[in-house]
């Protein structure tokens, strides 16, 4: 039998044919029909990282990884209690989105289409990447929902710069100040669970005239995620009835997860990490999920890229099964 032959073997060993996120059937996003549960798409792109680039290696990294969670077979997962049938649900990854290296907005434009082309058919699950497809994907997302869109965003970063001399105003710094500026989103709408790196000095005092809802890092190891996470929710539904997810992997301590341009030291443990997307997998009003920021050359023990893979894993088995 040749190697093409094994790829979609059920009997293959987990790190063979890893070409699709948890082993879903690899199909463009125009022949995406209303009965698959998730739509995958690749964003390849860190043309908009201010530190060290790498994360357009990411969503391979990704897909590779996943193959150990995506099994045919049903299992028992003991972390959470629950039997987990990937082949109870159906997943699609569409691919990548096509990127502009050196054109950040042009980019931008692609991811916008291509999110909102899978959010017309279903659930839309976006690897990244740097943080700024966040921008563009959630705008996306939004124009398939009426109304206001709320967010629910863990990060060790605030990501609410605006205009820079350095960046411009496109960049991995900026998304959530050009959400808050669109049509969809607000930061009255909007949740951060994790920050802990520098921010400008009146950062506090933004947040309080904005109406953003923060828990600090140091919020999370005294009160616990779950409780954090609690009210993340109730603050963003409180006037929105549709919930985007962005989690950025440097929210994670990288000692455990190193993988990533601008690490910050103090984050989330593994099981506070794998906990959160648990959590979060069961907000019903979360109708997209992105993951952004690892990059894997950054990490030669492929940890950040085996804890993303799992977190999103674990979301998609919390609110699928």
């Amino acid at each position: 039998m040749g190697e093409d032959d094994t790829q979609n073997n059920d009997l293959s060993p987990s790190y063979v044919g890893a070409d699709s996120f948890l082993n879903g059937a690899r199909k463009p996003r125009d022949q995406l029909t209303d009965d698959v549960d998730i739509g995958v798409l690749g964003v390849p792109f860190d043309g908009a990282a201010s530190r060290q680039p790498g994360t357009r290696y990411g969503p391979e990294a990704l897909r590779r990884e996943s193959g150990w969670y995506g099994r045919s077979e049903p299992q028992y997962n003991a972390a959470t209690g629950r039997t987990v049938d990937y082949s109870s649900i159906q997943i699609q990854d569409c691919g990548d989105v096509p990127v502009v290296t050196t054109d950040v907005e042009q980019t931008g434009d692609y991811i916008r289409d291509a999110v909102e082309t899978v959010a017309t058919h279903t659930f839309p699950v976006v690897l990244g990447g740097d943080h700024y497809l966040t921008y563009p994907s959630f705008t996306g997302f939004s124009e398939t929902v009426d109304g206001r869109v709320g967010l629910i965003h863990l990060d060790s970063h605030s990501d609410v710069y605006g205009e820079r001399d350095l960046h411009g105003e496109h960049w991995h710094g900026s998304p959530m100040n050009l959400i808050a500026d669109s049509p969809h989103g607000s930061y009255e709408t909007h949740a951060m669970i994790g920050l802990r790196a520098f921010e400008d000095p009146d950062f506090p005092s933004f947040v309080d005239e904005s109406g953003l809802y923060v828990d600090y890092a140091r919020d999370v190891h005294d009160r616990g995620i779950e409780a954090c996470l609690a009210d993340a929710i109730d603050h963003v539904t409180a006037s929105c009835d549709v919930v985007y997810l962005t989690v950025d992997i440097d929210v994670a301590e990288p000692t455990i997860a190193p993988g990533t341009g601008t690490p910050e030291f103090g984050g989330l443990d593994a099981n506070q990490f794998l906990t959160a997307l648990e959590y979060l997998g069961t907000c019903d009003a979360i109708g997209a999920l992105d993951l952004v920021e690892v990059a894997p050359r950054l990490d030669p023990t492929r940890n950040t890229q085996r804890l993303g893979a799992a977190a999103v894993s674990r979301f998609i088995e919390s609110k699928f099964m």
